[in-house]
């Protein structure tokens, strides 16, 4: 499907399209998502009773989300990663190996961790522990894995669109509905110093409505610093202030990087948007680079992801800033910690 089209889809999901194709489309995605409802139902159904659910031998936290994507997954996946870690046991992190550019942006942060993908989350985790010692595993994006048992059960909820339009996919962002967050342990709140105290307290009671059991941990991202693409130079933030700058992403909820940006100073003059995942190739490269220079900018910017998923045609097009960032916890902080450091130490 190509590049437009896509968007478009995505469009349609966020209620941002009108006009007469829009509606003859929207029915038609509504439909769509009945039949996809019925499916994830039917999944769940399976895997209600815990005997249809295979156990690793030892304690396996999930980190997932009801929405696709942009929800700050992977930061958190690295957070609790980099908790096992201090505390002398050894983490290996699951992944179904969907988004090659998370993994890769594992591999680079979390050089000497386990990691472990394939589609069968315990076939792969058995194999890595038969070679490996093993202490707790991860499981990234596991809150629709049913297939697996799991000690603790995490769900990211990104502050600046928690639940989309409220449909299922394709009409709407969410994998399952809204009512399935009750089975979450930890609810993770992400750039929450992205959005208005009175929308954030709004998100907070809603999610306390659905997941009253819940313990409810906030979150935010910060920016560390920026990398240049080729030769990984690091360059301060305070440098790009105020500067002529081109942004490209293609991530879950694209506002967030901007806002981001936008909380340093740093306003783009111009901004490129892909859907998430998007494989970029060299006319999209081209495309950036020549509307960069027409502006007149002094840099161009991107993410992590966006980099390492494609950095071999990136770099061989030009050298954009890379920006890094890295995971707080706010309020809520040593209830997570406490939550890993029990569920470890009951298995001893």
């Amino acid at each position: 499907m190509g590049k437009n089209l896509k968007t478009y889809f995505r469009l349609l999901a966020e209620d941002r399209e009108q006009g007469n194709a829009a509606k003859f489309w929207y029915p038609v995605l509504k439909a769509a998502s009945k039949i996809y409802g019925k499916g994830v139902e039917a999944k769940k159904k399976k895997f209600e009773a815990k005997e249809n659910r295979k156990r690793l031998k030892f304690p396996v936290i999930s980190v997932g989300n009801l929405t696709w994507g942009g929800t700050g997954k992977t930061p958190l996946v690295e957070y609790i990663v980099r908790l096992i870690s201090d505390m002398d046991k050894t983490p290996l992190i699951l992944s179904r190996g969907y988004s090659h550019d998370e993994i890769e942006q594992y591999r680079q942060h979390l050089p000497r961790v386990l990691i472990g993908v394939g589609k069968d989350r315990y076939d792969t985790a058995t194999q890595v522990s038969e070679k490996n010692r093993v202490d707790a595993a991860v499981l990234d994006d596991g809150f629709q894995h049913w297939a697996l048992e799991r000690d603790l059960e995490i769900v990211t909820v990104n502050a600046l669109n928690p639940f989309g339009n409220g449909e299922l996919v394709p009409r709407g962002p969410l994998r399952e509905p809204v009512e399935g967050l009750s089975r979450a342990d930890i609810v993770v709140l992400t750039h929450v110093n992205l959005v208005k105290p009175e929308e954030l307290d709004a998100i907070k009671k809603k999610i306390i409505s659905l997941a009253p059991d819940a313990s409810l941990i906030e979150s935010y991202l910060e920016p560390l610093f920026f990398f240049r693409a080729r030769k990984r130079q690091r360059v301060p933030i305070e440098r790009l202030q105020n500067q002529r700058v081109t942004t490209f992403s293609a991530v879950g909820v694209p506002r967030s990087f901007q806002l981001i940006l936008a909380h340093s100073q740093i306003r783009p003059i111009r901004n490129f948007e892909f859907t998430d995942h998007h494989e970029y190739s060299r006319r999209d490269l081209e495309e950036i680079k020549y509307v960069s220079e027409a502006a007149a900018s002094h840099e161009v910017i991107t993410t992590e992801k966006d980099f390492y998923r494609s950095p071999g045609v990136i770099t061989d097009t030009f050298d954009p800033l890379v920006l890094a960032t890295r995971l707080c916890i706010g309020a809520g902080e040593d209830v997570l910690k406490d939550r890993v450091l029990r569920l470890l130490g009951a298995h001893r």
